[in-house]
């Protein structure tokens, strides 16, 4: 999916340019964002895109997206017990996971605690297995994001 958002940035490829086999380009930029437009994406799929692919995910962007999920996800929080304060942390622990994260990162309580800025032993007895839920439940909505884009470009071409 990535592959394809950067398509967007016209400073990395000149698909007007001739290229070298003869062959002409088989995407444009132009056909991403109309595969884009009629994936009939839902608010968090675009969210999470717009976060992932296109270098939304600043710090302000994780906290407003993350202040907004809180509702969807309280059923889970419920269900695990996870104190009101700890709610928002453990949607932003997960987004930043999603986002944010280089591809060395590993998900260990302790590297959990440095980005929610607290105690390790407080992800590793309490929060540590709804970050995860969470964080899989994001990695799932995205899937389907991708999946509908692609649909949509196999569609046309």
């Amino acid at each position: 999916m990535e592959k394809l958002i950067r398509l967007l940035n016209p400073k990395t490829v000149n698909y007007e340019a001739i290229r070298v086999d003869n062959a002409s380009s088989e995407m444009t930029a132009q056909d991403v964002l109309l595969a884009m437009s009629f994936a009939k994406l839902t608010p968090m799929q675009e969210n999470l895109i717009k976060l992932k692919c296109f270098n939304a995910n600043t710090m302000g962007n994780v906290s407003l997206f993350s202040k907004a999920l809180v509702a969807k996800y309280g059923q889970i929080f419920a269900l695990n017990n996870v104190d009101l304060n700890y709610r928002l942390i453990v949607i932003s622990v997960a987004l930043m996971e999603f986002c944010m994260v280089t591809a060395e990162y590993t998900p260990s309580c302790r590297n959990r605690a440095v980005l929610a800025g607290v105690e390790y032993r407080i992800i590793h007895r309490y929060l540590g297995k709804v970050i995860t839920i969470i964080f899989e439940d994001l990695e799932k909505e995205y899937a389907n994001a991708a999946e509908k884009v692609f649909f949509q470009l196999n569609k046309t071409n």
